[in-house]
C-alpha cells in the first residue's frame, strides 16, 4: 500500500508496517507520479473540508484531482481502477422526505459541495482513459472523526443546543462501513463513470442521535433550541477569525448552510445492486464504537 502524504500529515493513525509513503501533495507533480507508479487501485481521498477562502477549495478539491488524475494517466495507463472520494454535498440537499439517487441533478449550496461537484466533472472526463468511480458518501461518523465529537461533548454535560424545533434528517454511515463500500467500489468490475452514494438506509435527526449518545453515558436528553439567526452570526464570526488568522474554521457560514439544511437524504440501493455494498453497523453499535474510542485516545 502506497500513501501520497503532506509533509506535516499527522500519521498517527496509519499502520507502522506495510506501507510506503510518498510525500508531497495534489500540487507536486512527481510525488504523484511516483505514488501512482506501478499500483492496481488509486484510492482518491484527499480534500479540502474547510478552508478560509473559495478559492481555495477548487485548487484542491477540483485542481488537484486533475493534476492527479493526469499523472496517473502518464505513468499507470493499465490503472485497474480509480476511486475518487467526492461527497453527498457534491449531490446536494435532498426534498423533504425524498431520498436523492445518483440519477438527480446535482445541486450542491456551498463552496465544499460545489468544488467537489467541480472535481467529479474531471473524474468524468477521463472516464475513457481510465476505469473510473465515483463515491458519495453521506454524513461519516467514527473514531477520528472530530466533528461528530462536539455532539459527545454536549452530551457529557446533558445538554444538547439545536437550532429551531424544525428536525433536520439526514442519512448517516459509521466509517468502517464506509471503507468497505470504498474497497468494494475498487474491487468490483462496474463500468466507467458509475457513480455510488454510501449510507445506511434508515433516516436519522439529531435528536436520535443525541438521545443514543445520552442513554450510554447514562445523561439525560436536554434539548436547548436556539433561532436561526444565531447559527448565521456564529458563521460570520467564523468567517471574520479565519480571514483575520488566515486558518480555516470547522464553524464558518458555508458549513452552516449545509448543517441548516432541513434534509440531507441519499439512497443507497445502486450500491447495494452493483456492488454488493450491505452496512452493518447500526447507530447504537456505531455510537458505542466511537465513544470507546473517543475515551481511549482521552478525547472526552
Amino acid at each position: 500500500v502506497t500513501c501520497l502524504v503532506r509533509e506535516k500529515s499527522n500519521l498517527g493513525l496509519l499502520p507502522k508496517q506495510q506501507i510506503r509513503l510518498v510525500f508531497g501533495d495534489l500540487n507536486s507533480h512527481e510525488a504523484m507520479r511516483k505514488a501512482a507508479n506501478g499500483v492496481n487501485i488509486v484510492y482518491h481521498v484527499a480534500g479540502a473540508i474547510k478552508a478560509s477562502k473559495k478559492e481555495e477549495y477548487f485548487q484542491i478539491n477540483k485542481i488537484g484531482t486533475r493534476n492527479l488524475l493526469k499523472a496517473v494517466a502518464e505513468v499507470n495507463p493499465k490503472l485497474e481502477r480509480f476511486i475518487y472520494v467526492s461527497s453527498l454535498a457534491a449531490a446536494g440537499p435532498s426534498r423533504a422526505g425524498w431520498k436523492l439517487t445518483e440519477a438527480a441533478e446535482p445541486n450542491p449550496v456551498s463552496w465544499y459541495g460545489k468544488s467537489k461537484l467541480e472535481g467529479e466533472k474531471e473524474v468524468l472526463h477521463y472516464a475513457g482513459k481510465l476505469p473510473v468511480t465515483i463515491v458519495r458518501p453521506s454524513a461519516v461518523y467514527g473514531p477520528g472523526d472530530k466533528e461528530t465529537l462536539v455532539v459527545f461533548r454536549m452530551a457529557r454535560r446533558g445538554l444538547f443546543f439545536f437550532p429551531s424545533h424544525t428536525p433536520r434528517r439526514f442519512s448517516l454511515i459509521h466509517v468502517k462501513d464506509l471503507v468497505e463500500g470504498i474497497i468494494m467500489a475498487g474491487e468490483r468490475d462496474t463500468h466507467s463513470g458509475e457513480i455510488y452514494f454510501l449510507s445506511r438506509p434508515e433516516i436519522y435527526t439529531w435528536d436520535d442521535v443525541g438521545r443514543e449518545i445520552a442513554a450510554l453515558l447514562g445523561k439525560p436528553f436536554r434539548r436547548i433550541s436556539f433561532p436561526k439567526w444565531l447559527v448565521e452570526a456564529a458563521g460570520v464570526a467564523g468567517d471574520l477569525y479565519a480571514w483575520i488568522t488566515n486558518r480555516p474554521t470547522t464553524i464558518n457560514s458555508q458549513k452552516l448552510k449545509e448543517f441548516l439544511e432541513p434534509s440531507w437524504l441519499c439512497d443507497s440501493s445502486k450500491a447495494e445492486k452493483h456492488l454488493g455494498f450491505c452496512p452493518m453497523i447500526d447507530l447504537k453499535t456505531g455510537i458505542l464504537d466511537t465513544l470507546h474510542w473517543y475515551q481511549q485516545e482521552g478525547w472526552l
